[in-house]
């Protein structure tokens, strides 16, 4: 019995050790039979190191990390941390063994938000409070879909997001703008 509980004890203390492993890579196949690894902040295609990060700051637990393919193309998304802010998205085109920054955009789940038959991603960043009651701070989103083959960003789901959080529509603005508060906003 004290043998038991010995290693009982032993099995209880060790667990936390292997839940602890750090995760720091991913591994993904594309349908052309590419091999795609993530490694300490390194991306490497068919054994060619293709990119390297300035600082490892992929989220590699994210399930937004992922690889999709439309078109004839090859698309790796990876999540990083953006502090201050959101978390980004980073989007690399796979292809002849070479991975090629494409964009970035604010981190968030890759799916058909509009109903369309596309997948979309993106958002806008997070803003404070703006100090008087009769104004609010104006946060542009952006929204991306594949389509085609491609990455293009989706101008109709962005208006309707943009009017739904800031109750207007600014089209090409870029960074955060006060304006008024629409009628009808707390």
């Amino acid at each position: 019995m004290h043998l038991q509980l010995r290693h009982l004890l032993l099995l209880f203390i060790g667990l936390p050790a292997f839940a602890q492993k750090a995760e720091d890579n991913l591994h993904f196949t594309s349908s052309k039979q590419q091999k795609i690894a993530v490694y300490k902040g390194t991306i490497i295609v068919n054994g060619n190191k293709t990119f390297k990060f300035a600082s490892d700051n992929i989220v590699y637990k994210s399930k937004r990390n992922r690889l999709m393919e439309d078109g004839g193309n090859v698309f790796l998304f990876l999540e990083v941390t953006a502090n201050p802010g959101r978390n980004k998205l980073v989007i690399f085109g796979i292809n002849n063994s070479v991975a090629d920054s494409l964009m970035t955009a604010v981190a968030s789940d890759i799916k058909d938000w509009d109903h369309d038959e596309l997948l979309e991603f993106g958002g806008s960043e997070l803003t404070e409070a703006y100090p008087a009651a009769d104004s609010m701070y104006y946060v542009p989103a952006k929204f991306y879909e594949i389509k085609k083959g491609r990455i293009v960003f989706d101008a109709a789901y962005t208006e309707k997001i943009d009017k739904k959080v800031n109750g207007v529509y600014i089209p090409e603005l870029q960074g955060t703008k006060v304006i008024p508060k629409p009628k009808g906003r707390p």
